[in-house]
C-alpha cells in the first residue's frame, strides 16, 4: 500500500474506532454530581484514601460506597508501562507488552496535529485493554538546557509547538475514556537536583514560555489530571506552591480535576492540603504523609482531628479525585471504551509517525534516497545500530513484543545484498555514573559496561570495499555520559571526544557515498558536521525503529520532520551557558524568555541548525502572502512543489514586532501547518492569528496585552529560512484576563 493511502485508511480507522468506542465521558456537571454523591456517603478516613496511593501505581478500593475496584496509573507518554509491585518499583513477572511509539521530542518533530492525536489514541486504547484509568502524560517541560535528561520525552523549545501538540495528544487519549495527566508543573527544565533545586522565574518568562503548554493541555483539551513537579519554586515545593496549584490551576485556567504529586514528591502533611496539595504517590512502601498503605494510618485525618486542617478542605481535595472517576465513567459503571493492544494498526502507526518525525538535516550531494536494487554492499558502523532502547529510559521505558533495530531492519530490506555491522575505531571507557535520583523514580537504571571498538586499518578495508556506508552516531538512553534518562541530566553536551575523533577520522577518508544517522533526544554537540555530506537526525522512535529510518533512507517516505529544537554549535552558545543560570542548589531563569531560536536571533550567534530546519527529497516555493480579516487574521499562501516526488512541507508563521513599546524577540512561532502537496502542484496554506496571539504578559496589570500598532508576518520552512513576509495593524489595544 502507498504511504499517503496508508496514512489516510490509519485516520480513517482511528475515527471509526472513536465512533465505535462510545466514550463514557460525562458533562463536567454530571460528573460533579455524582462525585458529590459518592462523597456524602464517605468517612472521613475514605476521603483520605481518594488522596493518597493504595500502592505504588493505584488509588484504592472502596466497595462500601460502590468504588469496587482500585483506581490504576501508569506511565508513559510513549507507551503504557508494565504494571509495577504495589510495594516496590520492581515488575512482577510475567511482564504486560504493548507497543511502543516514538518519543514525544519525535512527535514534535512531524509538527503534525493528526499525528498527536492520532499518538494519544493508541495510548488511550492500550490503557483501556490493560485496565489502566490514569495514563502519566504527556509532558510538556521545555527544553531550556540541552543536558536536560527528559528533553527526549517532551515537545521541544518552543511555548506554541509544544501547545497545539499537547492538546490533541490529550483529547486523544481522553477519548478512550482515560484520565491524561500532564506534567510536571513547573519549572521542571533540568533533571539535575530536582528534588531539591530551587527556581525562579519571573512572571513574564513564566507565562509567555513555560506556562502555555499547560494552559493550553487544561482549558483547550481538558486534561483531567496534573502532576506536580519535585523541584521548589521561589523556596517552596510546587506540591505546596499554593499560588501555582490553586492560583494557576484551579481560579484562573479553571481545572476541576485530580493534582497528583510526582512519585516522592509530597513533603508534608497539612501545610500540602492547605496550599492546594493533591494526591500523594510514591513507591508504595514510602507514601507517609496522607495515608500509610502498608500501616494502614491516616495522618492527614489525624491532623483533621487535631484541628491543623479543616474537614471542609479534604472535602475539596477529595471531590477532584472522585470527579476524575466520575467523568471517566469508572465511578458511575458506566460502559467505557473498549481497548485494543499490540495491533497491527498500532504498530503501524509507531512506524509512519517515526517516519514522519525524521529530520533530513543535510543531503548536499544528493545520496539520498538509497536505491535498494542497487546495493550489494553495505557497511553499517556504529554499535548502536543494534541495540535496543525500548526497554530503558526510567519512566519512558516500555516492554514491546519486538524492536527493530536499524541494522535489522537493514537485513531485512536488503535480503540480496551483504549488510555487515561493525563498531568505531574509538574505545570510549564508561565512568561510574550518579544514578540516586533515577533510582528513587523507579527508574531501572542501564549503565554502560563496555563499548564496543575496532581497529581503524581494518574498518576503513571495509568501508572502502562497501558500496554504502551508513555511520549511525548520537546517544543512548541510560544513565552515563552521552546517555540520557529520568533521573540525570547528561555530564557533557558534546559526545565523549573519542567519538568525536572517530567521526572526524571516517569522514575524512571522503568515502563517495557516506550517510550519517544521529539519534537524539535533545541537541548534540557535533564537531564534525562541516564534513557530512549526509545527515539524517531521528529521536527515539520506538519499536519500529530500525523500519522508520529505512523508510526514509529509501524513500518510501519523503522525509518532513523540522526540529522542535534548536542545535547549538557549542555549549557555550546556549542562553544557560552564557547567563550561567544552571546549578544544582538555585536556578534563576536570567535568560528570561529568551529562549532557543529567540536566543539566537537575540544575540546573533548563529546555531548549527536552526528552529524549523529540516530538508525533502523534493523542492518548495512559496508564494506571495493575503490577509483576511474578521474576528482573526487569516493568513494564506501558495505552496507550489517544484520537484519530482511527492512531499510534505510545514508551514511556519512567526510574528515580529516593528515599533513594539516594550522589549519582544526579534520573532516568535504562532502557528504552523503540513501540507501533501503532489509534484507540481500548488496548495494553499491558511494560518489563523488571533490578537490574543500577538499579547505579552504585562507585569504591572498581570494580564496579557497586545498592543495597538503595525505587527509583521513571516512565513518561512525554518526560523532563519523566511520565504514571504507581511504587515498588518491591530487598531486598538487588548487586555486578556488569561
Amino acid at each position: 500500500m502507498h504511504y499517503a493511502t496508508m496514512k489516510k485508511t490509519l485516520l480513517c480507522l482511528a475515527a471509526l474506532s472513536a465512533v465505535c468506542a462510545a466514550p463514557a465521558m460525562l458533562s463536567d456537571e454530571d460528573a460533579l454530581a455524582a462525585a458529590r454523591a459518592t462523597l456524602a456517603n464517605m468517612t472521613l478516613q475514605e476521603k483520605t484514601q481518594m488522596l493518597a496511593g493504595s500502592g505504588t501505581m493505584t488509588l484504592p478500593a472502596v466497595p462500601r460506597v460502590g468504588i469496587d475496584r482500585e483506581w490504576t496509573m501508569s506511565d508513559n507518554s510513549s507507551t503504557v508501562r508494565s504494571a509495577l509491585d504495589r510495594w516496590s518499583w520492581k515488575y512482577p513477572e510475567p511482564r504486560e507488552t504493548g507497543t511502543k511509539l516514538p518519543s514525544l521530542s519525535a512527535l514534535a518533530q512531524t509538527w503534525d496535529v493528526e499525528w498527536a492525536r492520532r499518538h494519544g489514541e493508541v495510548l488511550g486504547d492500550e490503557c483501556r485493554d490493560r485496565g489502566v484509568d490514569q495514563l502519566l502524560g504527556p509532558g510538556v517541560n521545555i527544553m531550556r538546557t540541552p543536558l536536560c535528561g527528559r528533553n527526549w520525552e517532551y515537545l521541544g523549545e518552543d511555548p506554541v509547538l509544544a501547545a497545539k501538540m499537547c492538546a490533541p495528544m490529550i483529547e486523544g487519549v481522553q477519548s478512550r475514556d482515560v484520565a491524561a495527566t500532564v506534567k510536571h508543573f513547573a519549572l521542571n527544565d533540568q533533571e539535575l537536583a530536582r528534588g531539591t533545586v530551587d527556581t525562579h522565574a519571573d512572571a513574564r518568562t513564566l507565562n509567555e514560555i513555560y506556562l502555555p503548554a499547560f494552559r493550553a493541555a487544561v482549558k483547550d483539551a481538558g486534561a483531567l489530571c496534573v502532576m506536580s513537579s519535585y523541584n521548589r519554586i521561589d523556596g517552596v515545593y510546587a506540591s505546596e506552591n499554593r499560588y501555582f496549584q490553586e492560583g494557576l490551576l484551579r481560579d484562573r485556567w479553571g481545572f476541576k480535576g485530580l493534582l497528583v504529586t510526582d512519585w516522592g514528591g509530597q513533603h508534608s502533611t497539612g501545610f500540602a492540603a492547605m496550599n492546594g496539595g493533591g494526591v500523594e504517590m510514591h513507591r508504595g512502601d514510602k507514601i507517609r504523609y496522607i495515608c500509610e498503605p502498608a500501616s494502614n494510618r491516616f495522618p492527614l485525618a489525624e491532623a483533621v482531628a487535631r484541628g491543623e486542617v479543616p474537614e471542609a478542605t479534604v472535602d475539596e481535595m477529595a471531590l477532584h479525585t472522585l470527579f476524575v472517576m466520575a467523568k471517566t465513567g469508572f465511578l458511575t459503571n458506566a460502559p467505557r471504551a473498549v481497548g485494543s493492544r499490540n495491533t497491527i494498526e498500532h504498530q503501524r502507526v509507531a512506524r509512519y509517525e517515526g517516519a514522519e518525525s525524521i529530520v533530513l538535516m543535510k543531503n548536499e550531494r544528493g545520496i539520498l534516497p538509497l536505491d535498494a536494487g542497487s546495493l550489494r554492499k553495505v557497511l553499517v558502523i556504529g554499535s548502536g545500530a543494534d541495540l535496543k532502547q525500548c526497554h530503558k529510559g526510567c519512566s519512558g521505558e516500555g516492554t514491546v513484543p519486538y524492536e527493530v533495530t536499524l541494522f535489522a531492519a537493514l537485513t531485512n530490506r536488503l535480503p540480496n545484498a551483504e549488510v555487515r555491522l561493525m563498531p568505531f575505531c574509538a574505545k570510549v571507557e564508561p565512568s561510574a555514573a550518579d544514578i540516586a535520583n533515577a533510582t528513587e523514580a523507579g527508574g531501572h537504571v542501564e549503565v554502560k559496561t563496555e563499548e564496543a571498538w575496532c581497529d581503524e586499518a581494518q574498518l576503513r578495508a571495509a568501508a572502502e570495499s562497501a558500496d554504502t556506508v551508513i555511520v549511525f552516531t548520537g546517544t543512548e538512553l541510560g544513565c552515563q555520559e552521552n546517555m540520557e534518562s529520568e533521573g540525570r541530566d547528561r555530564v557533557d553536551f558534546a559526545l565523549p571526544t573519542p567519538l568525536q575523533n572517530a567521526m572526524h577520522t571516517i569522514l575524512g577518508w571522503r568515502l563517495p557515498r557516506v550517510v550519517v544517522v544521529s539519534r537524539s533526544g535533545t541537541p548534540v554537540g557535533y564537531t564534525w558536521t562541516g564534513l557530512a555530506d549526509t545527515l539524517l537526525q531521528t529521536s527515539y522512535l520506538g519499536m519500529e525503529e530500525g523500519n522508520a529510518i529505512c523508510d526514509v533512507l529509501f524513500g518510501d517516505v519523503n522525509p518532513c520532520g523540522k526540529l522542535a529544537q534548536t542545535w547549538p554549535r557549542c555549549y557555550e552558545d546556549t542562553a544557560v551557558a552564557r547567563c550561567g543560570t544552571y546549578n544544582a542548589t538555585n536556578v534563576t531563569y536570567l535568560e528570561r524568555f529568551y529562549v532557543g531560536y529567540r536566543w539566537h536571533d537575540a544575540t546573533g550567534i548563529p546555531p548549527l541548525f536552526p528552529f524549523g530546519h529540516g530538508l525533502s527529497y523534493t523542492t518548495f516555493k512559496y508564494g506571495e502572502a493575503t490577509l483576511d480579516y474578521g474576528d482573526e487574521v487569516t493568513v494564506r499562501i501558495p505552496v507550489t512543489n517544484t520537484g519530482t516526488r511527492c512531499g510534505k512541507e510545514t508551514v511556519q508563521l512567526y510574528v515580529a514586532y516593528p515599533g513594539a513599546k516594550v522589549e519582544r524577540c526579534a520573532k516568535e512561532l504562532k502557528a504552523f501547518c503540513k501540507l501533501a502537496i503532489a509534484p507540481g502542484a500548488t496548495k494553499i496554506a491558511e494560518l489563523r492569528l488571533s490578537a490574543r496571539d500577538l499579547a505579552y504578559w504585562d507585569d504591572f496589570a498581570h494580564r496579557f496585552r497586545a498592543d495597538a500598532g503595525d505587527y509583521e508576518i513571516l512565513i518561512g520552512a525554518s526560523s532563519a529560512d523566511i520565504r514571504a513576509r507581511t504587515r498588518f495593524r491591530l487598531n486598538e489595544t487588548l487586555v486578556f484576563a488569561d
